[in-house]
């Protein structure tokens, strides 16, 4: 409780250690996280919710807080203005997408969350669907990466809390590995309903077409 009693306090020292570009990187990676972590659970329909989504879901929330928690600590000597330009556009990329599919969803209801155990009724293709299978986890690993890309070149034990920014890319990493094989599982899980389900036929052409993180179809002509 010492430590972080003591990171709280240090936060307004550590704020005015950033320059503008930093500043504005850590406001909008903060309303993304938030957005991600607070927001998602209240999205999707909790019928059919198994006890790894209730489980594994806080331990993505906690990731997610670890993650920023190192990047914020460590970011005043952690990472240069490249580092930042190229968080800050994998940033913004996760917010569009993420409001994007938001807003798509609009019109489809009964998606559930992770790991849920029902069987899939229907297939979105539009929106950012058509660009990559999974926007929304494509979305979060986005952040997550842009907290590992700023925070990659860390390497300073001389500021008050050590090993957090000793060792801030080793934590980012980690989270991001961590949220990883949670999302892929999920994934893999929600491709093999698919596979077993009606919508089988259609759902493979749609592979075919789409990656699963990534929208690069249209460039390497999937």
């Amino acid at each position: 409780m010492e430590e972080i009693r003591s990171l709280i306090a240090d936060v307004p020292a550590v704020w005015r250690d950033l320059d503008h570009l930093k500043q504005a990187f850590v406001v909008l990676k903060a309303i993304a996280d938030f957005t991600f972590c607070g927001l998602t659970p209240l999205l999707f329909g909790k019928t059919h919710m198994t006890l790894r989504t209730v489980t594994l879901m806080p331990l993505v929330a906690l990731c997610f807080v670890s993650s920023d928690a190192a990047m914020f600590f460590a970011l005043s000597k952690a990472a240069e203005r490249t580092q930042i330009w190229i968080g800050l556009l994998l940033v913004l990329y996760s917010l569009v997408f993420f409001w994007w599919a938001q807003y798509t969803m609009k019109t489809f209801s009964g998606l559930t969350a992770a790991f849920s155990d029902d069987a899939p009724t229907f297939l979105i293709t539009s929106g950012p669907w058509a660009f990559v299978r999974n926007p929304l986890y494509s979305a979060y690993l986005a952040s997550l990466l842009a907290g590992f890309i700023v925070t990659s070149s860390s390497n300073h034990p001389d500021h008050g809390h050590a090993f957090l920014v000793s060792h801030a890319g080793g934590i980012a990493l980690s989270a991001l590995l961590v949220v990883f094989s949670i999302y892929y599982s999920a994934i893999r899980e929600e491709e093999a309903k698919f596979d077993s389900s009606k919508l089988r036929s259609k759902y493979e052409a749609y592979k075919k077409k789409v990656w699963r993180f990534l929208p690069l179809g249209d460039v390497f002509g999937r």
